[in-house]
């Protein structure tokens, strides 16, 4: 499962990595492979692919690559 967090210093998308018995969730930032494997498959738009990049850019960066 995937959420989008939009606060300006934590904004991106995230995996959920743990659902704990109290209802609190652990999540961790998607990595850019992820990202990849997403759009990988499919047709894009022009808006999608945009995202796409985005979303990978702002991975990669996070990731040191």
């Amino acid at each position: 499962m995937k959420v989008t967090l939009t606060e300006p210093e934590v904004a991106g998308e995230y995996v959920v990595a743990e659902q704990r018995e109290d209802g609190t969730l652990v999540l961790r930032p998607e990595t850019s492979d992820e990202v990849i494997e997403q759009y990988a498959s499919r047709d894009v738009s022009g808006d999608e692919l945009i995202e796409s990049l985005e979303r990978q850019h702002q991975a990669a960066l996070r990731e040191g690559r």
